[in-house]
């Protein structure tokens, strides 16, 4: 769907626009792929803003690439439960893998089985106040706001998919693609990191027992979320 409307993440009002935008023309919402992010590879996103220290980087971040993906989800997941085959796949990355956390008590709380959404948004908005406080690295948060807000991505993925049984819900990794948010410099083809992504997308279950959900993938095949 091409939307002939602004769609912002950070912005409420356009989110709910967008899906009511779908729903009026279609009515339903097979696949909802969430790829849009902000990282800052460079404090100026090489030479588009100004100066971005790392602290007021991870509100953004946290704020842009985790709540405004749930955001999006869950404005359009009523869309998607009317669809017969309904999936979600969320764009993650390797910088969102679960050893960049220095704590094996933040590492038991984003893989608990019993973890819900409100439950990651406040570990997620933890790591935003530990960053402002200056306590992150003693908290055993990594230095990066793009992993960071990758690591919820994936747990995101997780919980939607035993949340909601009746939608297949996948992360995928799509490697280091060349892209203007690297400024170009990444080693993979665009279209290379999006064939996975594809794959998921056109992926049809046959029987519940054969429902892929809540797995994170990468080059065609399943990843552990360690990377290990």
């Amino acid at each position: 769907v091409c939307l002939p409307i602004p769609f912002d993440l950070t912005d409420e009002e356009s989110i709910q626009a967008a899906s009511q935008y779908v729903e009026e023309k279609y009515g339903v919402l097979d696949i909802l792929v969430n790829n849009a992010a902000i990282c800052f590879n460079s404090p100026t996103l090489y030479g588009a803003v100004e100066y971005t220290s790392f602290r007021d980087q991870a509100d953004i971040t946290i704020k842009t690439n985790y709540l405004g993906t749930l955001a999006v989800t869950q404005a359009f997941l009523p869309l998607l439960k009317k669809s017969p085959s309904p999936s979600i796949i969320n764009v993650a990355s390797a910088a969102g893998r679960l050893t960049i956390l220095q704590s094996q008590d933040l590492a038991n709380s984003f893989t608990s089985n019993e973890l819900t959404v409100p439950q990651l948004s406040e570990l997620m908005n933890k790591f935003v106040s530990d960053v402002v406080d200056g306590k992150h690295t003693e908290s055993g948060w990594p230095n990066t706001c793009y992993g960071v807000s990758k690591l919820g991505i994936i747990a995101l993925t997780r919980v939607l998919a035993r949340e909601n049984p009746d939608v297949l819900v996948n992360s995928v990794d799509p490697g280091f693609c060349k892209t203007d948010q690297n400024d170009n410099q990444g080693t993979t083809d665009p279209a290379r990191g999006a064939y996975t992504p594809y794959l998921l997308a056109v992926m049809e279950e046959e029987s519940e027992d054969d429902a892929v959900s809540g797995l994170h993938f990468f080059e065609e095949g399943e990843i552990p979320w360690t990377y290990q």
